[in-house]
């Protein structure tokens, strides 16, 4: 069995593309001060997102080439799995350019109304749902519990 035929390249590039990500935030958070007199400083959260980044990324990649392994055979490669990867990851770059116009709030309630939506296919109410519900979710336990600065918009959150 050729393996490399087998292996769905969207899932390897994924990965890929994560770890580079996670590099990119590990190296920008070494950078910032790690522990303050108080707790935790600003480079504390991104460095362990960071990680945790590329530990699932390659965990998932991983994960990816044994289940291919096990099933010896060769699988066509789904273009409409790559189109959705890009998408995705097309998604993922608007919602960072709007942080500082839009705040980290409507950024992310977009981004996750979005992928839920188009990427997943489910119903607008259950993406709406899904998005103000985990955007709060955010919000309240990074700005109000943790104290956590994130961008606001022209909103004040």
């Amino acid at each position: 069995m050729n393996l490399w035929k087998a292996v769905n390249k969207s899932e390897l590039v994924a990965a890929g593309l994560l770890v580079a990500l996670g590099i990119l935030i590990v190296t920008h958070a070494n950078s910032w001060v790690y522990l303050t007199t108080a707790g935790p400083g600003p480079g504390f959260f991104p460095f362990w997102t960071g990680i945790a980044i590329i530990v699932l990324a390659i965990l998932t990649a991983g994960k990816h080439l044994l289940e291919v392994l096990r099933r010896q055979r060769v699988e066509q490669i789904k273009w409409t799995g790559n189109g959705r990867v890009l998408l995705g990851w097309f998604a993922l770059a608007v919602s960072i350019a709007l942080l500082k116009p839009a705040g980290f709030v409507v950024s992310y309630l977009l981004l996750t109304l979005f992928l839920v939506k188009v990427i997943y296919g489910r119903s607008f109410v259950s993406a709406l749902s899904v998005g103000v519900g985990s955007a709060a979710g955010f919000w309240l336990l990074f700005a109000k519990f943790l104290q956590v600065q994130l961008p606001a918009g022209p909103w004040g959150f």
